[in-house]
């Protein structure tokens, strides 16, 4: 990477000179002494514990399909899948190595330059590999030898990665049936938390195949019988033991906010009517709006009880590629945002029980729309009820572009000292990092823009950094007391 080219270059993506200086005089200091908080990851924890060499740069940032510590970064794939020479199947194939994907990724990645994934890989090789050749079909090869002799270093285990990027708070994703032994396991690993996230979207969900198998797993493994009653109980159970061991949030993947007023005696209708198959309800049919309304008041009363966050992430269409689908499963790259989500009429229900402001008992929901044409709806329901808050831009909008445009709306319409906070939504330890240099580039890009057009005062400025950097995630998560410095 030449200097004079300017990419990835000391100021890249700053073009005011107040947001530069915040960068270099206020972010980088900070997040060197505060260090990262990331609330909403897919890390493999697993993967961390065990603290493993990663066999090479393949598995590293792009694939792994060991069972074990199975992820993939399918931003990578879904986009060089959309040039000849590279395809889902070929990343995919067993009988290809992990060398000749490699390299075919390498043939087609200089055509991915303009999308943020182009520089977040090469921001990976630069920060993680000290590698500043660009990916192409003529450095694959020394890339390659590179990368997987720095893999090979006692600094590039996976604990070692976090320790160097300063990682103190790190969100997993967790089934409730999950026994977090792994969490048990990494109380040991110094100066990192790792905290549960519980995320109940496999019970919920009738109109999943696998809802009814679901069920009964959780009702066993609690020793609840299967009825609405059952399950909810069950839940609680699984929630409490969450809570127990450090969990701040539950998590919801949902089509639409589903927030209405449901009567148990409706719910119970619908669960029975689901689980003995009397009728196959869709992901848009209103037993299915009801169903997880009414499951969605029950997990906010547990949320309110533990004082823990509801994260709602909504607005993402599962699977809409079936070929992916059928070839190799879910969270491959097959999905899309929705064009129509009803908001508004869906969620205020559960905003005025739960998030109105009315008691300090009452805890925070956090809204992230899969599109971002909804982020102003989320602004004003912000407004509005005072426990409510906007979610940073994430998978398909976590670009330079969607996420200052997000913080320029925000800073305009609401408050950015209010927001919930940058999330690396990651599933690659290696891009940790580098994704949040990004999101710290971004917020001073934005808010030096604002200081010098005149908006704000400089030292308005360093507020918003620190409260977007830091101070909102401690104080909406309650996490001052699970800081392990």
């Amino acid at each position: 990477m030449k200097d004079k080219d300017n990419f990835l270059g000391k100021n890249w993506l700053l073009d005011t000179a107040e947001g530069i200086k915040l960068y270099h005089d206020v972010a980088v200091p900070l997040r060197r002494e505060v260090g990262i908080i990331d609330t909403h990851t897919h890390h493999n924890l697993r993967q961390i514990v065990e603290n493993k060499p990663f066999p090479n740069i393949w598995r590293a940032e792009v694939l792994e399909t060991r069972e074990e510590y199975k992820n993939c970064d399918h931003y990578i794939i879904q986009l060089a899948a959309k040039l000849p020479g590279f395809s889902q199947a070929l990343a995919r194939d067993p009988n290809i190595s992990d060398y000749d994907k490699w390299v075919a990724l390498c043939k087609v990645f200089p055509y991915l330059e303009g999308n943020h994934v182009h520089q977040w890989m090469h921001l990976d090789l630069k920060k993680m590999f000290g590698i500043e050749e660009l990916l192409s079909a003529e450095t694959a090869d020394r890339v390659w030898e590179k990368a997987n002799d720095r893999l090979k270093q006692k600094d590039m285990l996976p604990q070692a990665i976090l320790k160097r990027i300063r990682a103190k708070i790190i969100f997993t994703t967790d089934d409730p049936a999950d026994d977090l032994i792994y969490h048990k396991m990494a109380n040991n690993i110094e100066g990192i938390t790792f905290l549960p996230t519980f995320r109940p979207d496999a019970y919920c969900n009738l109109f999943d195949d696998n809802w009814k198998s679901n069920v009964e797993k959780i009702c066993q493994l609690t020793g609840q019988d299967i009825t609405l009653k059952g399950l909810v109980e069950a839940l609680r159970i699984r929630h409490t033991y969450f809570a127990e061991r450090g969990a701040k949030a539950s998590d919801h993947g949902l089509l639409e906010t589903y927030g209405l007023k449901i009567s148990q005696k409706r719910a119970e209708q619908i669960f029975q009517q689901a689980y003995n198959k009397e009728e196959k309800y869709g992901l848009r049919s209103i037993e299915t709006k009801e169903f997880i309304s009414y499951m969605i008041h029950q997990f906010c009363e547990m949320n309110q009880e533990k004082g823990m966050v509801t994260q709602i992430h909504y607005g993402a269409v599962r699977n809409a590629n079936e070929y992916l689908f059928k070839n190799w499963g879910t969270d491959v790259g097959g999905d899309i945002s929705a064009e129509n989500v009803n908001i508004v009429e869906n969620i205020l229900p559960l905003l005025s029980r739960f998030f109105s402001g009315e008691s300090e008992k009452q805890g925070h929901l956090i809204l992230y729309p899969m599109n971002q044409i909804f982020a102003h709806t989320n602004l004003m329901l912000e407004r509005a009820f005072p426990n409510v808050h906007s979610g940073f831009p994430w998978w398909h909008n976590d670009s330079p572009y969607v996420m200052e445009q997000y913080l320029l709306h925000t800073a305009n319409s609401s408050l950015l000292t209010s927001s919930g906070g940058p999330v690396c939504d990651g599933r690659k330890i290696l891009s940790e990092g580098s994704r949040f240099e990004v999101f710290d580039r971004i917020i001073c890009k934005t808010v030096g823009k604002l200081i010098s057009n005149g908006q704000i005062t400089y030292n308005g400025g360093v507020r918003m950094l620190k409260a977007l950097m830091y101070e909102n995630q401690v104080r909406l998560f309650s996490l001052k007391g699970k800081l392990r410095i």
